[in-house]
């Protein structure tokens, strides 16, 4: 967080207030930053997604579902292209809007919807192939 404030505090001149706003804008800076640290980091990359809360206490049986189904969620997302996998973390995870995800992206709003619309149907075919076993 601390890097992406600096970031923006050096880049702030090149901002204008178009299309998403601030948010956007800044969630754009943040999303660079993550991603740098990513491909720093193996470890980091496998470990992005979902695990469950440790401050939400699950008994035994809970806790092994909730982490067999990140598990199954994490093997079908890996199998999404990088594209794919951009826009669900900025729709679903960050809950941006079409337009705030589309200003980070440089799309589109109807294109990142459409975009979204097509990896979600593709995470569902590769949750169907997870749990067959494929």
């Amino acid at each position: 967080m601390s890097e992406t404030i600096v970031r923006a505090m050096e880049q702030i001149d090149r901002f204008s207030w178009s299309g998403a706003g601030f948010d956007a804008w800044l969630f754009g800076i943040m999303r660079n930053v993550v991603f740098e640290g990513y491909r720093a980091d193996a470890k980091a990359r496998r470990d992005r997604y979902f695990v469950p809360d440790d401050s939400v206490r699950l008994d035994p049986l809970e806790t092994v579902v909730a982490l067999n189904d990140a598990d199954r969620v994490r093997r079908a997302f890996s199998q999404l292209s990088a594209s794919e996998q951009e826009v669900l973390e900025l729709r679903v995870v960050a809950e941006l809007t079409s337009d705030g995800a589309a200003e980070v992206l440089g799309k589109k709003p109807g294109a990142v919807r459409m975009a979204q619309a097509r990896a979600l149907d593709r995470l569902r075919t590769f949750m169907t192939e997870v749990d067959r076993g494929d």
